[in-house]
């Protein structure tokens, strides 16, 4: 078996690792596309490494976290052959940088018939973070006035897409070239960062979302409505999003949700939720795919395929 190890802090594609058995309530997958996101470098530079020592990690694959594939075993809700896709656990168990993982069955969903496997792949991730902001975490259910920082990324643009169709008014921010793209996901406005500055919005935002990571609460209070919740994408001490703050909600989607992944289906079957995939690369031009990733002005996810 083929994967993408952390090796003194680089990542490697070894073959050899030995293939893993599903325990209770798993089911081993045949992994044909996988994302990769920053999650994965971070990784690789030892980020994580006190939280894997904490939980008992003890993978040889440390990176990779959405995946599309087909199922070798079947379990409870899925049987074999179907193809599925889905986000494994931010720390523990398999990570999706390998040609077999194991996961729960509650971690995965099956795959529309009309996406493709790297289409899947693009999608887990982000769309279970948007729908915890706009279900769990918002001040309120309808009628939202949300601004997205970074939102051409990996994350935004299902941020930006689940917003309209819950009729919120979104104001989108991204690099350069973007904004008649993000209009054609539904933000009402769009703009470069270059043309506009914080300073230069309206603000009353019930919501502002910073997936750019680029941003603090403190730079953003002023543009907050009296109950408005500013959600950065990596809560920390320094952008304020561990504080005990009512401006703050702290966002953390752990791993994935049948139940949720199953409710957008409707969505991506008549189209008005759309994967968006930057590029693919087979898994032994990963550093390819790496360069790639650090660059700015990207749209949606890079995804590997075996």
């Amino acid at each position: 078996m083929k994967g993408l190890i952390v090796n003194e802090k680089t990542i490697v594609l070894t073959d050899g690792l030995k293939k893993p058995k599903p325990g209770k309530g798993e089911v081993l997958i045949k992994v044909h596309s996988a994302s990769l996101n920053p999650y994965d470098l971070e990784s690789a530079a030892g980020i994580y490494d006190s939280y894997f020592k904490e939980y008992g990690f003890d993978h040889p694959v440390q990176t990779g976290l959405e995946f599309a594939g087909t199922l070798e075993t079947g379990g409870t809700k899925f049987n074999i052959g179907e193809r599925v896709y889905g986000y494994a656990h931010l720390i523990t168990g398999c990570k999706t940088h390998a040609e077999y993982i194991t996961l729960p069955e509650e971690y995965i969903s099956t795959i529309p018939s009309d996406l493709s496997f790297e289409e899947a792949a693009a999608l887990p991730i982000g769309v279970l973070t948007s729908l915890s902001i706009y279900e769990d975490l918002s001040p309120k259910a309808s009628d939202l006035k949300v601004l997205i920082i970074g939102a051409s990324g990996g994350v935004g643009v299902y941020a930006t897409q689940l917003a309209k169709q819950r009729g919120h008014h979104t104001t989108a921010l991204a690099g350069k070239g973007h904004t008649d793209f993000l209009k054609d996901l539904g933000a009402d406005e769009a703009y470069e960062y270059t043309e506009k500055l914080l300073s230069d919005l309206e603000g009353n935002y019930d919501l502002i979302l910073d997936f750019s990571t680029r941003f603090t609460l403190e730079d953003c209070r002023f543009l907050l409505s009296a109950s408005g919740k500013f959600i950065p994408a990596l809560p920390n001490d320094q952008n304020g999003g561990t504080s005990e703050d009512q401006h703050i909600a702290y966002l953390m989607v752990m791993h994935g949700d049948t139940s949720r992944l199953k409710s957008v289906e409707p969505l991506l079957k008549n189209k008005a939720l759309r994967p968006v995939v930057e590029e693919v690369y087979r898994f032994n031009k990963y550093n390819e795919a790496l360069t790639h990733l650090q660059k700015s002005g990207k749209r949606g996810r890079i995804i590997l395929n075996w």
